[in-house]
């Protein structure tokens, strides 16, 4: 497929084309190969690694399957940013200042939390600024292209008329907040509630299923952040346009549901508390969730200027099909990861 840019600034260009090459560098290096990342590589392979330079190392084996979780949420803002490219900047402040905050939280906590009694490479921490600067340099030149178009009527309020998108964008909220702000703040609290001390003995570090550090859990706070501010604009501003938000949460948290399913069929998803189990459970509630919102509001406008590749989609089932495409492919290529190649191998 070729690419058509629709924004004209190239500088915004280059710092979205980095940003968005990040985003999906890191959700497939974790999405599909988290374990191996936590593991720095030791036995196994993978696109990115911790650097851990042993496996006597604090970092080694922790925290596998909260980085794939993370991966998939990487994988919703690397969509997002295409989305910018190839649709045109006007009015996609929606998508870019909820980012531009859950970045820059991301950026600190990673700075805050990082364990120094590891060895693992810090270029986290390094990464995490560039791309927070990077994206809001795109933002600040797109303003000259109508990024900012919309903002200054926004006046929040409960826009959404329909009842049960309202009460689905309510619970959205809710949860994103509860989440994002308990990891974002009290990571170690997290940690606690969801691996029992007398149960992490049980945890194979070899299969980068040890529990994970405040540093992953902080970030997986930071991305959920974004989301729920995405679900927050639905419901304070009015499903008019907001398709361009809500696609790419719907991408997500697909990729969320697909990954712990085949986790909990191979037995590398979490499941040795009944807050993981709360927590597997609550990634396939919030995608049904924004699904059912979505569909509830097209009567609504949530379509309204809807594009594709920068021209007016005139399919209605276009973006039906995409998504169960795009489920499709995910489900074969973590099927294939995690049952298939360990089968013939």
């Amino acid at each position: 497929m070729i690419l058509m840019f629709k924004i004209e600034s190239m500088p915004a260009k280059i710092c979205l084309g980095f940003t968005s090459l990040m985003f999906l560098l890191y959700g497939i290096s974790f999405m599909f190969f988290g374990d191996c990342y936590v593991m720095g590589g030791h036995g196994c392979f993978g696109i990115l690694n911790n650097g851990v330079p042993s496996t006597a190392d604090i970092a080694y084996g922790h925290g596998g399957p909260e980085s794939a979780f993370n991966g998939a949420l990487f994988f919703g803002l690397f969509i997002s940013t295409m989305l910018i490219l190839n649709e045109g900047a006007r009015g996609k402040w929606i998508i870019m200042l909820p980012v531009i905050i859950g970045s820059t939280i991301m950026s600190i906590c990673i700075w805050v939390y990082w364990n120094d009694a590891s060895e693992a490479k810090e270029l986290p921490k390094y990464v995490s600024i560039l791309v927070t600067v990077a994206y809001i340099a795109a933002y600040i030149l797109l303003r000259e292209e109508g990024v900012n178009e919309g903002l200054s009527e926004f006046k929040p309020g409960l826009k959404v008329k329909d009842k049960v998108a309202m009460v689905s964008l309510i619970l959205l909220v809710f949860a994103g907040l509860f989440y994002s702000l308990r990891m974002i703040f009290t990571p170690d609290t997290v940690i606690a509630e969801g691996f029992p001390e007398a149960s992490r003995s049980a945890l194979d570090l070899n299969k980068g299923m040890g529990e994970p550090f405040p540093t992953t859990v902080s970030v997986s706070g930071s991305l959920i952040l974004v989301y729920g501010l995405w679900s927050a604009l639905v419901l304070l501003d009015g499903a008019s346009g907001k398709w361009a938000i809500l696609h790419p949460s719907a991408f997500a948290f697909i990729t969320v549901t697909i990954s712990i399913f085949v986790g909990l069929i191979v037995g590398n998803a979490r499941n040795i508390s009944d807050q993981n189990q709360l927590d597997a459970m609550t990634g396939a509630v919030v995608m049904l969730l924004v699904l059912i919102s979505y569909f509830r509001l097209k009567g609504e406008g949530v379509e309204d200027g809807i594009t594709f590749m920068g021209k007016p989609v005139e399919d209605d089932a276009m973006w039906t099909n995409s998504l169960l495409l795009f489920a499709f492919v995910m489900g074969a290529l973590f099927a294939i990861k995690e049952i298939i190649i360990p089968i013939i191998s």
